[in-house]
């Protein structure tokens, strides 16, 4: 019989400890898909925010944030890959290794232009509406020169045929993912900026 009521009151403690937890994570992810609905690319916003439901906790900032270092992340992954393309004879030609060498100093100022916004964003001042205004137009800027950024990688490989299909394919699956997230975190910041306006 002891044993018995033991197994009830544990039982009953992990429910009612699990079920605010359960909860809340479901109200950050409801949270998360709402925010998503905002966005270009809905599917890539939701399975790349959710994992991060529970830090999030339905703050518009941390969400911003996130989405910026998710897409930071993106951007120094593809960046590495697109540098290390093989060069020499069965490698790039000379107008690929061109195209390739313009596109990693294109990525790098998308990094630069998103680790500025992350700086500026982790450090706002709420208290300030004129301040908070002129952070949320700064990072709107860079995060749009940072989708520029990518859009003109991929216009240096041409229309022309001079780049081999390979080598642009491979460029652009990395390149329109970086390009979608940024897109997508600029909708998020844009939200963000949204909830402070007069």
């Amino acid at each position: 019989m002891k044993i018995i009521f033991l197994s009830i009151a544990l039982l009953l403690f992990i429910t009612s400890s699990a079920t605010p937890s359960t909860y809340s994570n479901q109200t950050n992810l409801d949270y998360i898909k709402t925010s998503c609905n905002l966005t270009h690319y809905k599917n890539l916003c939701y399975i790349s925010l959710s994992p991060y439901a529970l830090k999030i906790d339905s703050n518009p900032q941390r969400l911003a944030v996130t989405a910026l270092n998710l897409t930071l992340s993106s951007a120094k992954s593809a960046a590495k890959f697109i540098k290390n393309f093989p060069h020499g004879r069965s490698g790039l030609t000379r107008f690929e290794a061109g195209a390739v060498a313009d596109c990693v100093e294109e990525i790098g100022d998308s990094v630069s232009e998103l680790q500025d916004s992350i700086r500026e964003l982790e450090s706002i001042n709420y208290e300030d509406s004129s301040k908070f205004e002129m952070v949320m137009s700064d990072v709107e800027t860079w995060v749009s020169a940072a989708l520029t950024d990518d859009d003109t990688c991929m216009d240096g490989f041409g229309q022309d045929g001079r780049a081999k299909a390979v080598v642009k394919d491979l460029v652009r699956r990395h390149v329109v993912k970086v390009a979608r997230m940024t897109s997508n975190a600029l909708a998020v910041i844009k939200m963000y900026a949204s909830t402070h306006e007069k």
